[in-house]
């Protein structure tokens, strides 16, 4: 009997500090006043930066369409407007992830997507 409850004490001592560690982990992840201005500041500073550079790209895949001939010429327009998308994502992650370096924040990591099927 006093084997058990003494094994069940140390166990609660171990746990604690365990429970109590990842509360303090999750409200360093919160971030202050200060560092979701500056946050919001940053995502206003890309879309201005960005404006002409998406508003060039969506005019560019609209005359790759206009002047498309085929089906393979259509998907092919449609394509590279993907892959021209995508690489701006991930320069715009990249951006915010260094400005939430810059804040102290973590960066946020890459998402994952399902492939999808066909």
């Amino acid at each position: 009997m006093k084997r058990s409850a003494l094994s069940l004490a140390l166990l609660a001592l171990l746990v604690v500090p365990g429970v109590e560690s990842s509360r303090s982990v999750q409200a360093a992840a919160k971030p202050s006043q200060d560092q979701v201005q500056d946050l919001v500041q940053a995502h206003k500073n890309w879309s201005k930066q960005t404006f002409n550079q998406r508003l060039e790209l969506m005019q560019r895949s609209q005359r790759c369409v206009d002047s498309s001939q085929s089906i393979r010429a259509l998907k092919d327009c449609r394509d590279r407007y993907k892959q021209a998308r995508r690489s701006l994502r991930q320069d715009r992650r990249a951006y915010l992830n260094q400005v939430r370096e810059d804040v102290g924040l973590p960066a946020r990591p890459k998402k994952k997507r399902r492939k999808q099927q066909v």
